[in-house]
């Protein structure tokens, strides 16, 4: 069925854009059933995406001038680049926790707070370890954020437009990456990377007007005299069996997109691409994933979320294939590439949040949010890893297609063949 699928994707995409445009055009179709508590709920966790997005990528613009200025290797430049995920399961799993607990909103604005300390700091690291810590900080806040953020946003909106809100709220993370791609490089190599860190603690700003203007989530308000489940809920009966597919389905998606996503910029800058072609391409590729989770929000809440992730990663191979065997001189088409991939295979990413809130019920969504899926973020860490290990044999672009397109694959077969929903079927017979 999905081969058929991939047989008719020009037809599916030209429609797709078709529907947004009439669907945008006649706002009563889905805008005007969203109210303006519901629409400053989702505003507010955008934001917090935007500037999670900044804060989080702003070092991988700059991390060839710290190893530089630091004297560390390229596999500690990389550690140094993904550490913070070792930290998203800690973070994501209590912020979760309390979000379960005391409400999505404060905990959202604390968990704003500690990533915007976290990247503050690292400005006045001094040595790896110090800037190790402080990317551990930063990771706390943004798997923090990402659990509060997501489940705020979703339950907010009408249950028909939930796929819809999941990817508005993930294409935040794209601007501030495109936002950060643009200033971050330039002003580092003005006034210095620790500078560059200074400016992400802009967001505590945000702090401020979460607390005065946005409100609760409903859902959780109508849901929070319920009995609460424990923290080690998520790994008992009848949700164990669940956390352990959703966990791998993210770790598959971490290690589908993360590598090119972290290991690009420092792939072009070995080759000798000067930093505002780096810049301008990564603009690109954030263009590619802010307008592909746009896009596929529309077709998740058209053909389902499942069928919208496996059209994406097929289609991803299409763009992936020639990538990393394109001269580093021709970045017209190298740019061209990288919007196709970062559409599909990142486009997808946006629909994580409303898949993770199919299979855990509201007492338990926070928690099953920031644990299960800030642990299969660790994919995140350890597929850079493993296509810099590889690296060392086949070169970085060779690497990072082998890893890409092995975890794509998986994610493909598992998803395609619904193993979630048919373990979430049997759980909830039992």
């Amino acid at each position: 069925n999905y081969f058929w699928i991939l047989l008719r994707l020009p037809n599916i995409y030209f429609k797709g854009y078709i529907r947004i445009t009439q669907e945008t055009n006649m706002a009563t179709a889905w805008y005007k059933q969203v109210n303006p508590p519901q629409r400053k709920a989702l505003f507010s966790a955008w934001l917090g995406y935007v500037f999670d997005g900044f804060d989080f990528m702003m070092i991988f613009y700059i991390l060839h001038i710290i190893k530089a200025d630091l004297g560390i290797t390229d596999i500690q430049a990389t550690l140094i680049g993904t550490v913070a995920f070792i930290a998203r399961p800690i973070g994501g799993g209590f912020f979760g926790a309390m979000a379960d607990k005391y409400g999505r909103k404060p905990m959202m604005m604390w968990a704003i707070f500690i990533y915007s300390v976290g990247t503050g700091l690292s400005g006045i690291a001094t040595n790896l370890y110090m800037l190790a810590v402080c990317r551990f900080i930063v990771g706390l806040g943004m798997s923090g954020e990402y659990a509060c953020a997501s489940t705020y946003a979703v339950e907010s909106w009408p249950k028909n437009l939930q796929s819809k809100a999941s990817a508005f709220l993930v294409s935040g993370f794209s601007v501030g990456n495109i936002i950060a791609a643009q200033i971050i490089p330039q002003f580092a190599e003005v006034y210095g990377w620790r500078n560059s860190f200074f400016i992400g603690l802009l967001p505590v700003l945000l702090v401020l007007w979460i607390r005065k203007s946005a409100p609760e989530s409903q859902e959780w308000i109508e849901d929070k005299y319920k009995d609460k489940s424990t923290f080690l809920s998520v790994f008992r009966k009848p949700h164990l069996s669940i956390s352990m597919i959703v966990f791998l389905v993210c770790f598959c998606l971490f290690g589908a997109n993360w590598p090119i996503n972290g290991l690009l910029p420092s792939y072009l800058a070995d080759n000798g691409v000067n930093t505002v072609v780096i810049s301008t391409l990564m603009t690109i590729a954030g263009l590619g994933t802010l307008t592909g989770t746009i896009f596929f929000g529309f077709v998740g809440d058209k053909i389902g979320v499942k069928k919208a992730f496996v059209v994406g990663l097929i289609t991803s191979f299409i763009f992936l294939c020639p990538l990393f065997f394109i001269s580093v001189k021709n970045s017209s088409l190298i740019g061209l590439c990288l919007f196709g991939l970062m559409f599909t295979n990142l486009g997808i990413a946006g629909l994580v949040p409303k898949f993770i809130y199919d299979y855990f019920p509201t007492k338990l969504r926070g928690l099953g949010t920031g644990l299960i899926y800030n642990l299969g973020a660790t994919g995140g860490m350890a597929a850079p890893v493993l296509a810099t290990y590889i690296s060392g044999y086949y070169g970085l672009g060779v690497s990072l297609f082998i890893v890409t397109v092995a975890f794509s694959a998986l994610l493909i077969l598992l998803v395609g063949f619904d193993i979630p929903g048919k373990i979430y079927k049997l759980s909830v017979a039992k």
